[in-house]
């Protein structure tokens, strides 16, 4: 495929009118491809999406390019950040060559920013501490967070059915 084909190809496909996020740009042979920026409009980004590949694939930092974009426009993330990949984002990052040179091959300007972050924690780790009952959690969740075997699990499913029929609050363990 000829680089002007390509161009138009990606400027086509990912061009969009209004508010939108910009994911990246396109990269042709290894080289930046002036105006080719990967753009996702604002108002879709409310469907449904998957993001998957193998390890080390850039699966983390699309999610964090992603709610950096959507932060940067106004739109709240809730993210689920079990091994804490996610958190450096609350501070500025650190200017470094070969990120500077690939927004410069793509035509987008960097800057180091830190983005507004709350830390919800469900136990006494630091952060705002997250309540909720037990209900809330349903009985398979609540059986898979207490490792429960089947037989268990079947249990606390009767266990919730009955206090469901019976209007009686699941709120804490100790019900």
């Amino acid at each position: 495929m000829t680089a002007t084909k390509f161009s138009e190809s990606i400027r086509t496909g990912y061009d969009c009118k209004g508010e939108h996020i910009i994911l990246g740009g396109a990269l042709l042979n290894g080289e930046g491809v002036p105006d080719t920026l990967i753009k996702i409009p604002l108002k879709t980004i409310n469907r449904h999406g998957l993001i998957a590949g193998a390890t080390g694939t850039g699966k983390t930092k699309t999610i964090q390019v992603l709610s950096e974009q959507l932060s940067q426009n106004g739109i709240p993330v809730v993210m689920m950040d079990i091994k804490g990949d996610f958190s450096g984002i609350a501070m500025p990052g650190e200017v470094k060559p070969f990120i500077t040179e690939r927004h410069e091959k793509m035509g987008i300007p960097y800057e180091t920013k830190a983005f507004p972050v709350e830390l919800l924690t469900l136990s006494k780790q630091d952060g705002v501490r997250l309540r909720a009952t037990v209900s809330e959690f349903g009985p398979v969740l609540f059986s898979r967070i207490l490792y429960l075997n089947d037989t268990q699990s079947g249990v606390v499913s009767v266990i919730f059915k009955y206090c469901d029929d019976h209007q009686i609050p699941l709120l804490d363990l100790k019900d």
